[in-house]
């Protein structure tokens, strides 16, 4: 049944490589295929002599069919991040939507939350289109571009957003979308950024930290909340 959006409360936009996961699994695949390539690409990204789309754009350029499939079933073997389904369960007794967006590859994300597609409003990531019959390279599609971006999450939150928009991430493409939300949850990387930037922020180690923030702020009944088992 469709979320009326006047009754609502907020929509999460939760970002996927190191953050569901709990490595940045996009960093380690394009760093054990493409070496020295990749460092250089991502030192640029780091330093902002290259825009996020043009970073897709290369690494599409050099996608190959046999790469897609060593990088879906290498990703294959990772799980959530600990304490990420009680944070869903807990999202499902408050009645906010969760969209899962991506700066990365969507067979990439998919592999990891196939079993668990049917609990998000909608994932959104690149999605690599052979540009011929080998698959020798790809053009990266995206369903929701700028000019810098080529998943352009702030967009992404116009487009799905209810309620209030609480944007949860850790790197570099969450940085928009962080600067746009109106709740933020940052670690890593994208917490450096919004420090620099004097943006404000709640820094979080795990999903039971962003639950009970969100219990704090009124946005979950704290009932509705179980902690993830300890490892």
């Amino acid at each position: 049944m469709a979320l009326d959006k006047a009754v609502v409360p907020a929509t999460v936009f939760c970002d996927f490589d190191g953050t569901i996961t709990a490595v940045d699994t996009f960093d380690l695949l394009m760093q054990d295929t493409y070496g020295d390539v990749w460092r250089q690409l991502k030192g640029d990204l780091l330093c902002f002599r290259l825009t996020l789309r043009q970073a897709m754009d290369r690494l599409g350029a050099m996608l190959t069919a046999q790469h897609l499939r060593a990088m879906e079933e290498r990703m294959a073997t990772f799980a959530p991040r600990p304490g990420f389904l009680p944070f869903l369960d807990a999202m499902d007794h408050a009645g906010i939507p969760v969209v899962v967006v991506s700066g990365g590859f969507l067979p990439l994300v998919e592999a990891v939350l196939r079993e668990h597609g049917h609990r998000f409003k909608a994932v959104i990531a690149g999605r690599p289109v052979p540009r011929d019959e080998q698959g020798a390279r790809h053009h990266i599609h995206s369903p929701c571009s700028s000019g810098e971006e080529l998943v352009a999450k702030a967009l992404v939150m116009d487009m799905y957003g209810q309620g209030r928009t609480i944007a949860i991430g850790d790197g570099i493409t969450d940085l928009r979308m962080a600067e746009t939300a109106d709740v933020v949850f940052a670690r890593d990387l994208l917490a450096d950024l919004l420090t620099e930037r004097g943006t404000a922020f709640h820094p979080w180690r795990d999903f039971d930290d962003v639950s009970r923030r969100l219990a704090r702020l009124g946005l979950v009944a704290p009932s509705g909340i179980r902690s993830a088992p300890c490892d």
